[in-house]
C-alpha cells in the first residue's frame, strides 16, 4: 500500500467523545482535593551527575494522594531564571530522551512516573510488566492513571515554587502514555504553552484496546478476561481517562509525531487524538517507522520547536 493510500487511511479516524456527564466536575474535584496538600518540594544536588553545562538536581515533592513524586532536574550553568521543559516517559520504559541532547540555555525536568523508580533499579532482563495499568481499575477516584495525571499537573505547581526558574511559559514534551500526561496537563494548566505530543498512547480506547501491543493494553486485557463480568464497569470508568477526551481543551500549540508502523500507538489512535486538537497543530509523520519515529533527531527537532514557540531559542 503507498504511503498516500495509508495517509488517508489513518488520518479520517474523528471518533466522537465519549465523555460521562460529570466528566469536567469530576476532574474539577479531583484538582481541587489535590491543591488542598502541601507540595513539600525539595531539591538535593547531585555533584557527580552535574556537567559543565548542566547542574543536576534529584526532585522529590507531594503529588497526588500525598504520595511522593520524584524527578530530575537539569538546570543550565550561568543562568537566571531559566525557562521550563518538562519531560514524560512512556509506561514500563526507560527514558529514551538523551540528556546529552539538551541545549539551549533551558532548564529541562524528567517526570519519573509512580512506580517506575523501582523499575529503574531491576536489570533489564527482570522488567516485566508492572501491573500499574490495572491498580484500582474498578475505583475511578482511586485508579492509577487519575494518580499519574494528577502528578503531572502538580509538577507544574512544584517547579513553580522554584525561585530560579521562570515558569510563567512552560513547554512540556511526553512520550506514549507520558503524552497522555502532558495532553492532561496542557488541558487543565494555563502555564503550558507548547506541547509535544511523541506517538501518544492511551487515546481512542475503544479501538486502541483492540491493535495496540503495549503493556498497558496488554494488562487491562488480561484483566477484562479473567473478570468478565467487569468489562462495562471497566470500559465505562477508563473513558475518564481516555486522552482523546481532554484534545478540545488544548490551546497552546502542538506538535505531534507518528510512526505508520507503530503497534504501540498505533496511528489510528494518534490520528483520532491529533484531529480531534483545535488549535494550531503540526504532526511529523514517519511512514516507514515505529514507535521510535524520527529518534534522536526527532527529539532535537522536538527541542527546537519548544523553544522557539517559548521564544526561547
Amino acid at each position: 500500500m503507498s504511503t498516500t493510500n495509508d495517509f488517508d487511511r489513518f488520518f479520517l479516524h474523528l471518533p466522537p467523545f465519549d465523555r460521562e456527564k460529570n466528566f469536567n466536575q469530576f476532574w474539577a474535584n479531583a484538582i481541587k482535593e489535590m491543591k488542598s496538600v502541601s507540595i513539600e518540594p525539595h531539591y538535593e544536588r547531585i555533584i557527580r551527575k552535574s556537567s559543565m553545562k548542566y547542574d543536576f538536581f534529584n526532585v522529590t515533592f507531594k503529588g497526588s494522594n500525598r504520595s511522593a513524586v520524584s524527578g530530575d532536574l537539569y538546570y543550565p550553568r550561568g543562568t537566571k531564571r531559566a525557562k521550563v521543559i518538562v519531560l514524560i516517559h512512556d509506561y514500563n520504559r526507560d527514558f529514551l530522551y538523551n540528556p546529552k541532547l539538551l541545549t539551549g540555555g533551558m532548564a529541562y525536568f524528567y517526570l519519573r512516573l509512580r512506580g517506575h523508580d523501582i523499575l529503574e533499579k531491576k536489570p533489564e532482563e527482570e522488567v516485566t510488566s508492572p501491573g500499574y495499568i490495572i491498580e484500582n481499575i474498578l475505583e475511578k477516584d482511586n485508579y492509577y492513571i487519575k494518580e499519574v495525571y494528577l502528578d503531572a499537573y502538580r509538577t507544574i505547581d512544584a517547579l513553580r515554587l522554584n525561585n530560579n526558574l521562570d515558569c510563567s511559559e512552560i513547554g512540556i514534551i511526553g512520550k506514549g502514555l507520558g503524552a497522555a500526561l502532558a495532553l492532561f496537563t496542557a488541558a487543565f494548566s494555563e502555564r503550558i504553552k507548547a506541547l509535544v505530543l511523541d506517538t501518544p498512547s492511551f487515546s481512542y480506547l475503544p479501538l486502541y484496546q483492540n491493535i495496540s501491543t503495549s503493556d498497558a493494553t496488554n494488562e487491562i486485557n488480561e484483566f477484562i478476561a479473567n473478570h468478565k463480568a467487569k468489562k462495562n464497569q471497566v470500559k465505562k470508568n477508563l473513558t475518564y481517562y481516555d486522552a482523546i477526551n481532554f484534545a478540545d481543551m488544548i490551546r497552546c500549540p502542538v506538535l505531534a509525531i507518528v510512526g505508520f508502523k507503530d503497534t504501540i500507538s498505533p496511528p489510528e489512535c494518534v490520528f483520532a487524538l491529533f484531529n480531534h486538537l483545535l488549535t494550531d497543530k503540526t504532526i511529523e509523520v514517519y511512514p516507514d517507522e515505529g514507535n521510535s519515529a524520527g529518534g534522536d533527531e526527532q527529539f532535537i527537532k522536538s527541542l527546537q520547536w519548544l523553544r522557539k514557540v517559548l521564544g526561547a531559542s
